[in-house]
């Protein structure tokens, strides 16, 4: 009697056992179906999102439009420093010329030249900083149009190239990795440059 309900035990215990591992094979395998359908939706043509990428600092390097903005922005800021050299030029002309006459001027004279070259230096210094203030503003200016204008034509080149998103990489930035076969980078450039020279 012991040994009949031990071995019916025993079956029931194998039968749970038998069904547990079915049911956990059938669920993992719908899991693992689920994962391929969703690798294969992502990689196959039109069932998922199209990414590329662009490396921004080759797209800065090459596009002729980039290259106009940073050209424009060096001879700005070259004509400011020029400014500001003349002026600092013209000081330092008048301090020495000061200090070789100053043994033999006269007290008014000297008060007068000193006063003068206080008010060149005075100058120096507020000629500094508006130029300064001026070039950041035409920096920024320039700037936020380029932006704007590269914007507007990689909304037309991304539609006509058919991807979802196209996103700027370089090296140091927020995207850690991308695969090299989405890189179109040459083709962007290539695109840029034709939308920029039809724009002009």
């Amino acid at each position: 009697m012991k040994k009949s309900t031990t071995q019916i035990l025993i079956v029931i215990l194998i039968s749970i056992i038998t069904v547990s591992c079915k049911e956990k094979k059938e669920v993992s395998q719908v899991e693992e179906t689920a994962v391929e359908k969703k690798i294969v939706r992502n990689i196959e043509p039109g069932n998922g999102m199209s990414i590329a990428f662009v490396n921004s600092d080759t797209v800065s390097k090459y596009y002729e439009f980039a290259k106009k903005i940073q050209k424009t922005l060096t001879s700005k800021r070259l004509e400011a420093e020029n400014q500001i050299k003349n002026k600092y030029f013209a000081y330092e002309r008048l301090v020495k010329e000061f200090e070789k006459a100053s043994p033999i001027m006269g007290d008014r004279e000297k008060m007068e030249k000193a006063q003068k070259i206080r008010l060149l230096e005075q100058e120096i210094m507020q000629v500094e900083q508006q130029l300064s203030e001026q070039v950041s503003k035409e920096e920024l200016q320039l700037t936020q149009s380029y932006i704007l204008k590269t914007n507007e034509f990689m909304q037309e080149i991304g539609a006509s190239l058919g991807y979802d998103y196209v996103m700027s990489f370089r090296i140091g930035g927020a995207m850690l990795y991308a695969n090299d076969k989405n890189n179109i980078t040459s083709d962007i450039i290539k695109l840029l440059n034709q939308r920029y020279e039809t724009s002009k």
